[in-house]
C-alpha cells in the first residue's frame, strides 16, 4: 500500500492531494483497503516522506521542497544536512537547527537565503534520534563518556539515592538543546568505573547487545528435553550408522555443522553437510525466537560469548556433541571431479557424530603427521578424501573469480587472573580451509534450490562496488606498473587477478586496503542479487543456526516448505522477510563493532606494560592526522601528524604523507620503526612516534 500511495501522488499533475481523492483512486474507501490506507499514510507522514500540508490535504516531501537527511552538526552550532542521493549537503544555519542533534535523522524544509540566494535548510522535525541512551561513568551531576567529544555536558537531572561517584551507569535523553547540553535520567547502575571488566560491560551496554534472558526465555528452555525423543524422529532420514565427525577449534562448545563424505563408484563424491536443526526447538514467535530475533547473532568477545541462544540449548541439545543422538538438517550433494554439483537432497534427519575433531589435530593427519587424538584409519582416509574435494572446490571457485582478501586473525591470551598475557596470530591450515569450502558449496545449493523455485527466502548478498573507487584503484595499480590497463567491466576475476599480481610486493597491503575499502558491506535480503565478492548467483546462510538468526530463519522456511506449500505460508514468510534482513543486518554489524571494539581495549591493555618500547610495524593507513602503524600482533596505533619532525603533505588520492625537508615518503606497506608513548585500555588507543 505504501508503494502504491506514494506512486500515486508522485504521478499527479498537482503537488497536493485531498486524502479522500488518494483513497478513492486506490480503491481503498472502507473495509481493510481503507485501514490499510490510513496505516500507510500515518506511517509515510511519521517517516517524512508524506507532508501534510493542511488538515486531509498531502503531499510528496521532495515536490513540496522538503529534504530527509542525516544532520551533520557542527561545533559553532550550524550543520549539513546529508541527504542521500544528492551531491550537495544542505546548509542548517544555527538558529534553525531547533532541537536537533549529530547524527539524527531530519525532514528539512528548503529555503533561499534573501541576502545570497543560496538554498538552506530549517529542520523541521527529528525523524529519529541517533543517540537516545548513553552509557558513561557518573561523577557529580553529570554522566561523561569517553571518546565523546568535550562540548557535550550531560546533565543528570534524575538518578536513584545513593548513587556513588565514578559509577558506571545508562542514561535516557529526556532533552536536547542547541547549547549542547543534554539532560539525562540515570536508568541503570552497573557497578564503579574501575572495577575489573567494567569497561567490556561499558562497551556491550553502550551499544545495546541483550545480555540476560528474561525469565520466560528461561521457562522455556526448562520444557525442551535434554535428549532426542523417539516422537522427534518421525519424518527424518536416520544417518545414525553413518561416518559423520565434527571439526571446530579447541575450545569451541557450540557445535553446529557435522560433515560426512563417500567416494562414489563413478568417482564423484557424496558430500553431506549436516547442520544443527535448531528450528524444531526454537518455534516461531515463542519467547525463544522473540529473543534470538532480537539478538539477531551470538558475539564473540575477547574473554567472553554472549550466546543468541541459551547454554542449554547452545551446548546442549542443538550442539553436536559426539556420541550422543541429535537432530539435523542435512544437505547431500553429488559433487563431480570438475566441482559441479549434478545432484542434491535437503531432508531432516537424525545423526550422531563419531568423533569432535579439531582444527589442530586434523591439520597434523592433513600433513602426514601422527595425531594422539585421531587414531581411526577409517576417519583418517575421510579426511584425506575430503582435503581432496575441497581442493578441488577451492581452485574451481578461484577460477571463477572469488576474491580471497589475505586476512590475519588475532588471538588474545589470558592468564588465571583474566589479565591479557599475549597476543599470537592463527594460523590457517587445510582444515580451516576444508570446513569453509563444505560450507560455501551447501550455502550455494541451498540458496539456487529456493531461488529456482522462486519462493520467498532469505538471502547473503553482496552488492557491486562503486564503480568510480574501483576504476582510482585500477588507476593507481596502472602508475605503479602492476597492471597494464584498467578492464572495462571490473569483475571478482579481475580484482582477484589483481590481488594475485601484487602478492608478495611492496604494493600488496594498499591494494588489498584500498579494494577492501571500494567494497560495499554484506547484508541479508529478500531480494536475491547474488553474492560479488564470492562471485556467486546464489548465496544464503544456512549452517550456523545455534549462533545466526538468519540460519535459523533458513532452515524455518526449509522445514515450511517441505512437500505443498500453501499460498498463506507464502505470503507470511513474504510479509516478515523484509524486517528479519534488516534486523539481522543490523546486528552483525552491532555485534562486529562490540568485537572490535573489546579486541581494541584488549590490545590497548597488553601495550600499557610496553610503553617506551621499540618496534617494527607496518603503515596500514594514511590520514590527513597522521599514519596507523599496525604491529605483527596486529596492535595498531596511531603516529600523529604533529610528532614529526618536519612539514609534511598528505595526498588523499594516493594515500600517501610526504616530508618536505628530508623527502621522505611514507605509503601503505611500508616498514617503519615506532616508539610507544601510550595505550588506554579504556578508550583502546595506542600512540606511537617514529623511532629515531
Amino acid at each position: 500500500m505504501k508503494e502504491e500511495l506514494l506512486k500515486k501522488l508522485a504521478s499527479n499533475k498537482q503537488k497536493l492531494m485531498e486524502c479522500s481523492v488518494l483513497a478513492k483512486s486506490l480503491s481503498a474507501l472502507k473495509g481493510d483497503s481503507k485501514r490499510l490506507f490510513d496505516q500507510a499514510l500515518v506511517s509515510l507522514i511519521a517517516e517524512g516522506d508524506v507532508i501534510e500540508e493542511m488538515n486531509g490535504v498531502v503531499g510528496l516531501s521532495e515536490r513540496l521542497g522538503y529534504l530527509k537527511g542525516i544532520l551533520d552538526l557542527k561545533a559553532a552550532g550550524y550543520g549539513f544536512l546529508k541527504v542521500e542521493g544528492r551531491d550537495d549537503d544542505l546548509f542548517i544555519p544555527a538558529v534553525k537547527v531547533k532541537d536537533a542533534y549529530t547524527q539524527d535523522l531530519c525532514l528539512a524544509k528548503v529555503n533561499q537565503n534573501r541576502f545570497n540566494h543560496r538554498q538552506e535548510g530549517e529542520i523541521i522535525r527529528v525523524l529519529k534520534r541517533h543517540l537516545v541512551d548513553i552509557v558513561g561513568e557518573y561523577f557529580q551531576g553529570a554522566v561523561f563518556i569517553k571518546n565523546q567529544p568535550e562540548r557535550v555536558f550531560f546533565k543528570v537531572v534524575s538518578k536513584p539515592k545513593g548513587l556513588l561517584d565514578h559509577s558506571l551507569v545508562k542514561a535516557k535523553i529526556v532533552k536536547y538543546s542547541r547549547s549542547n547540553i543534554l539532560d539525562v535520567e540515570i536508568e541503570e547502575v552497573y557497578g564503579l568505573a574501575n572495577e575489573p571488566g567494567m569497561e567490556i560491560i561499558a562497551v556491550v551496554k553502550r551499544l545495546g547487545v541483550p545480555t540476560d534472558f528474561p525469565e520466560a526465555v528461561l521457562e522455556e528452555v526448562q520444557t525442551i528435553p535434554e535428549r532426542v525423543q523417539p516422537s522427534d524422529l518421525s519424518g527424518r532420514v536416520d544417518l545414525r550408522n553413518e561416518l559423520l565427525y565434527t571439526i571446530d577449534g579447541d575450545d569451541t562448545k557450540d557445535i553446529d555443522d557435522a560433515i560426512s563424505l563417500k567416494r562414489l563408484a563413478s568417482g564423484n563424491y557424496l558430500l553431506g553437510v549436516h547442520i544443527a536443526d535448531v528450528s524444531y526447538y526454537v518455534k516461531e514467535d515463542s519467547p525463544l525466537d522473540q529473543e534470538a530475533f532480537k539478538r539477531g547473532t551470538s558475539v564473540y568477545l575477547a574473554d567472553r560469548v554472549i550466546p543468541m541462544l541459551p547454554k542449554e540449548l547452545s551446548n546442549g541439545i542443538c550442539s553436536l556433541n559426539p556420541g550422543v543422538d541429535r537432530l539435523a538438517m542435512s544437505c547431500q550433494m553429488e559433487i563431480t571431479k570438475e566441482a559441479e554439483v549434478i545432484a542434491y537432497e535437503i531432508f531432516p534427519s537424525v545423526i550422531q557424530s563419531r568423533q569432535q575433531l579439531t582444527y589442530s589435530e586434523v591439520n597434523k593427519v592433513l600433513e602426514g603427521l601422527a595425531s594422539d587424538r585421531i587414531t581411526d584409519p577409517t576417519i583418517i582416509q575421510s579426511l584425506l578424501t575430503m582435503n581432496e574435494l575441497a581442493k578441488i572446490l577451492l581452485r574451481v571457485r578461484n577460477q571463477m573469480g572469488s576474491i580471497n582478501f589475505e586476512t590475519i586473525e588475532p588471538k588474545i591470551l589470558f592468564n588465571a587472573e583474566g589479565e591479557v598475557d599475549d597476543i599470537v596470530i592463527l594460523e590457517r591450515g587445510d582444515s580451516e580451509k576444508l570446513i569453509e569450502e563444505f560450507m560455501l558449496v551447501a550455502n550455494q545449493v541451498i540458496a539456487s534450490e529456493y531461488s529456482r523455485r522462486k519462493l520467498p527466502f532469505l538471502y547473503r548478498i553482496h552488492e557491486e562496488p562503486d564503480p568510480e573507487k574501483l576504476t582510482s584503484l585500477f588507476q593507481l595499480a596502472m602508475e605503479l606498473k602492476l597492471v597494464e590497463e584498467t578492464p572495462k567491466k571490473i569483475t571478482p576475476k579481475a580484482l582477484q587477478m589483481l590481488l594475485e599480481a601484487v602478492e608478495g610486493s611492496l604494493y600488496e597491503k594498499v591494494i588489498n586496503t584500498l579494494m577492501l575499502r571500494s567494497m560495499a558491506k554484506a547484508k541479508y535480503s529478500e531480494m536475491n542479487i547474488g553474492h560479488y565478492g564470492l562471485a556467486f548467483p546464489d548465496y544464503t546462510h544456512f549452517t550456523s543456526p545455534i549462533r545466526r538468526y538468519p540460519d535459523l530463519m533458513v532452515h524455518r522456511m526449509i522445514r515450511s516448505y517441505q512437500g505443498e506449500i500453501a499460498t498463506a505460508v507464502q505470503d507470511h514468510f513474504r510479509g516478515i522477510l523484509d524486517e528479519i534482513a534488516t534486523q539481522t543486518s543490523a546486528t552483525e554489524r552491532r555485534a562486529m563493532l562490540a568485537e572490535r571494539e573489546v579486541d581494541d581495549m584488549k590490545k590497548a591493555e597488553f601495550m600499557e606494560h610496553h610503553i617506551d618500547e621499540h618496534f617494527q610495524g607496518i603503515i596500514s593507513t594514511i590520514t590527513r592526522f597522521g599514519m596507523f602503524v599496525e604491529l605483527p600482533n596486529t596492535v595498531e596505533g596511531l603516529v600523529h601528524i604533529s610528532t614529526f619532525k618536519e612539514a609534511m603533505v598528505h595526498n588523499e588520492e594516493k594515500m600517501e604523507l610526504y616530508g618536505i625537508s628530508t623527502r621522505t615518503l611514507y605509503t601503505i606497506g611500508k616498514e617503519v620503526g615506532v616508539k610507544l608513548v601510550k595505550a588506554d585500555k579504556v578508550t583502546g588507543k595506542v600512540d606511537f612516534i617514529l623511532d629515531e
